[in-house]
């Protein structure tokens, strides 16, 4: 039949690849399809991508990639005829398609020239912050030829969605990848092939699905494996030694750990001023946009990883460095005197972003009693949610904080740890009219909880 064909084996998804990368654009939202570009009707339990074959046909799609489906020939072959110079291509499953399509792709793409690099990214918290940093660092280096992801695509749709993205003019490309159950860095490693990388940290981000911090070490270093396999044991690595679990990474000719109380290369953080000898070279890093002591520690391990990879560099990386703005990510940010994450919270990205507000205030000389906390639920902690919910509350008093505010259905776990907050709610709703009174009366606000509470949405109510 015309038009129509099949594709299961490896060597036919080697075959789609074709002399340019540029001719290969998958596209898996009809929202965003444009003509010229392939469609994968990827599916799910709710979801059936194929319903919209039709319409992106209609906008000029070059292929249809499509899962196996009883009855479904018949409506193919209406489509074939309807569209005689489209390429419909049927699989068992369209998703492992696309990351068998993305690792060959990846793989000639790396194979055509010996000096590109591929670089992976992971870690409980940060792993966004240190691939804009890296990427920042390196596009620097060479404008023009480096690829990261884009956002947050980092899981097993992201990572083949930004593989395609790679074309001849790129040399290095970045991935960041992210994890909630066993064996999805793996996964990805196996899409993606790195032979360079990083982890940023290991906290209890996704501990629920994990069901200990042990299992999320193990998990995290399937990054630091596929590197080591990928690379014949000479890839490029940098991972944080004051951080108790990466400081246990078996040692290899590529690796390399840094920090400020442990590692080889130790980073001594003062003010906006970071030193630290790398290579027998003395670097001096002043960067004066970043206002967070941990970001600038961030900051130190990306530009060791820029200057593993690119010695000769090693001048251009610190310059770059001293130069680097953090975007906005829509994520941890600070607007004015509000310092907003309403996107990600876990134990150990609460406590340091903590840690790192006070470090911020006592910069200024501004007295504690002169900021407010909201503090919203943290997510996928399963049986821990009240033990560590409890111990972040535990921390604020720790940290002489005494304004704050618990919101969301774990209050009563953070009321456990804190005994007279200003308030608790359930509902952000609830918060409302506080919310107003807090903006006008206190210097700086802190606010930080998961996803699922979207207290960006404070930010409206004046």
């Amino acid at each position: 039949m015309q038009g129509l064909h099949f594709f299961s084996k490896v060597p036919s998804i080697k075959s789609m690849i074709g002399p340019h990368h540029v001719d290969l654009i998958i596209n898996t939202d009809s929202r965003t399809f444009k003509p010229g570009e392939t469609f994968v009707a990827l599916h799910g339990e709710n979801f059936d991508g194929f319903n919209y074959a039709e319409q992106v046909l209609k906008s000029g799609a070059k292929a249809v990639v499509y899962t196996t489906k009883t009855g479904r020939d018949e409506v193919v072959k209406k489509l074939a005829a309807d569209y005689p110079h489209v390429l419909f291509i049927e699989t068992t499953d369209s998703l492992t398609f696309i990351q068998q399509l993305a690792s060959a792709y990846i793989q000639d793409w790396r194979q055509k020239k010996p000096s590109r690099k591929i670089i992976g990214i992971t870690g409980s918290n940060g792993k966004t912050t240190h691939k804009e940093m890296i990427s920042y660092l390196l596009t620097s280096l060479f404008p023009g030829k480096v690829l990261a992801t884009k956002g947050n695509l980092n899981n097993h749709i992201g990572v083949p969605l930004t593989i395609f993205k790679i074309t001849d003019e790129h040399d290095i490309a970045i991935i960041e990848m992210g994890m909630n159950h066993p064996g999805e860095i793996g996964e990805l490693c196996a899409i993606a092939h790195p032979e360079h990388g990083m982890i940023t940290n290991i906290g209890s981000a996704h501990i629920e699905f994990m069901h200990s911090i042990d299992n999320i070490f193990k998990e995290k270093t399937s990054l630091y494996r596929s590197v080591l396999s990928n690379a014949g044991g000479e890839g490029m690595f940098v991972v944080n030694a004051d951080d108790v679990f990466l400081a246990k990474l078996e040692p290899s000719k590529g690796l390399t750990t840094y920090g400020e109380k442990n590692g080889e290369v130790r980073v001594n953080i003062e003010g906006h001023k970071m030193t630290f000898n790398f290579a027998g070279k003395e670097a001096l890093i002043t960067n004066n946009n970043i206002l967070e002591h941990h970001n600038l520690k961030n900051l130190a391990g990306t530009a060791i990883l820029a200057m593993k990879l690119f010695p000769d560099r090693f001048y251009d990386v610190v310059k770059s460095a001293s130069e680097y703005e953090q975007p906005n990510m829509n994520r941890s940010q600070w607007i004015d005197n509000l310092f907003l994450d309403a996107y990600n919270a876990n134990p150990s990205s609460m406590r340091t972003s903590l840690d790192s507000f006070v470090n911020v205030m006592k910069k200024k000389n501004i007295n504690l009693d002169e900021c407010y906390f909201v503090l919203g639920d943290m997510n996928e902690l399963g049986v821990f949610a009240e033990e560590l919910h409890k111990e972040i509350a535990q921390h604020l008093q720790i940290l002489g904080i005494k304004n704050v505010s618990f919101i969301g259905r774990y209050k009563d776990f953070y009321l456990s740890g804190f005994n007279n907050p200003k308030s608790a709610h359930l509902k952000k709703e609830e918060f409302h009219d506080e919310w107003k009174a807090i903006r006008k009366n206190y210097k700086y606000v802190f606010v930080k909880a998961s996803r699922s509470l979207q207290l960006e949405t404070l930010l409206s109510i004046v």
